[in-house]
């Protein structure tokens, strides 16, 4: 389908969204609660001053490092469709890209070369104008005996998404997507065509508000424990080194239509850990990738402003406008009581010691709790199989499932 522009109405709504979006930045600066330790993706930061520009200036800082993924338009048409432009539905999308993003940047940050091309690495992973690399993944998927050696450099682009969505899920673009849906095919894209230097990254999607230790064990070892004893012990004691990282996504809910005020505690709690890196959440309808907390406000990032697309040349010629173009300036506050009840948590766990403390520090917050709203458990129960979850979650799950977002 040849290359067309947005028209006049289109061009509108983008305006639209773009001034709510400034305008709701602007309120948000003046309502930073003052006193407070900030939280935000395992880290903890204490000012020791109430002022409120201090305050602001480094959230404004801490912001401004995480990859910040929008809306775009005037990309080539998605797969099968007409849209060359995923404004007024692909929210919940561009939060699971940020949140992709979030676990590379850690995980190269730990593992890769430590150089501003692993950074650029990732924001050309993420490119917006990939027609032609697309074509090929298409061809690459429809292989029967897949070659292990590949050379896509954008492997979560939006149209590589868009055409796993409707091949798993019967999903067109133009729809809604739902937290799981976009991090199984997240999970799917990484599993099949990581970049460089994420290959030895484990993606684990948790489903209905379970987490295993025996599958993290697997996943980072990859090898299989005997279930049999003790698999806190054997973590502990095991001579063997950790393989893979693990970047653990748990879909949950923290209530019905309106947040439980008790789960809300336990979940302060979770977002405190030195492992956390965010959550694919939002308010009712509108996704955002929460970074983090201050007393009763989550720190997110908004992905409802529209700019313009990029391809993987102006990616690796304009650096710096790249930057600056995946990069957010605002801070954006949520009361925590207007958080939609559907989410996904996510933990980046580097290695074996770390695996270890992020589960006695889970039991420990369960038992802190009786309202802790996680499942742990040693060893995955027989009914559960997470072998196939792309066609188990496309043949399975519906609106009466776990999540709800869109």
């Amino acid at each position: 389908m040849d290359q067309r522009q947005e028209n006049y109405k289109e061009v509108l709504i983008d305006w639209i969204y773009n001034l709510k979006y400034i305008l709701n930045a602007y309120l948000n600066n003046k309502n930073v609660p003052p006193g407070h330790p900030i939280y935000i993706l395992g880290n903890r930061i204490d000012i020791e001053n109430n002022d409120i520009e201090d305050r602001i200036n480094k959230i404004k800082q801490l912001v401004q490092d995480t990859i910040w993924i929008t809306y775009r338009r005037n990309f080539p048409p998605l797969y099968q469709s007409n849209y060359i432009s995923d404004t007024g539905w692909g929210c919940m999308l561009r939060v699971g890209q940020m949140a992709m993003a979030q676990m590379l940047k850690k995980h190269l940050k730990n593992h890769g070369d430590k150089r501003d091309e692993d950074y650029d690495n990732i924001l050309l992973a993420f490119a917006d104008n990939d027609s032609q690399e697309c074509k090929e993944f298409i061809e690459f998927q429809n292989k029967k005996e897949k070659q292990k050696v590949h050379n896509f450099i954008c492997p979560f682009s939006i149209q590589k998404i868009a055409y796993l969505a409707k091949k798993e899920f019967n999903l067109d673009p133009g729809e809604w997507y739902k937290p799981n849906y976009i991090l199984f095919l997240l999970e799917e894209l990484h599993n099949t065509i990581p970049i460089r230097a994420s290959e030895n990254l484990k993606l684990s999607v948790f489903n209905d508000s379970c987490l295993f230790l025996d599958q993290l064990m697997n996943r980072m070892f990859d090898i299989k424990f005997e279930t049999d004893k003790d698999l806190e012990e054997q973590l502990e004691k095991t001579q063997l080194k950790s393989k893979n990282s693990l970047a653990i996504f748990v879909l949950t809910r923290i209530g019905l239509d309106e947040p439980n005020q008790k789960y809300l505690k336990v979940l302060d709690e979770l977002m405190e850990l030195p492992y956390f890196q965010g959550i694919v959440g939002g308010t009712p309808k509108r996704a955002f990738y929460i970074l983090g907390r201050i007393n009763d406000h989550y720190i997110y990032l908004d992905p409802h402003y529209v700019q313009e697309a990029e391809n993987k040349g102006q990616i690796i010629e304009n650096k710096m406008f790249n930057r600056t173009s995946y990069s957010c300036k605002y801070i954006h506050l949520l009361n925590q009581k207007h958080v939609d009840t559907s989410m996904g948590l996510s933990y980046y766990i580097r290695n074996k010691s770390e695996l270890l403390q992020f589960w006695r520090d889970m039991k420990k917050i369960k038992q802190k709790s009786d309202d802790f709203f996680i499942f742990l458990s040693d060893t995955t129960p027989e009914y559960v199989d997470y072998s196939n979850q792309l066609e188990e979650s496309s043949n399975k799950l519906n609106d009466d499932d776990v999540v709800f977002l869109q």
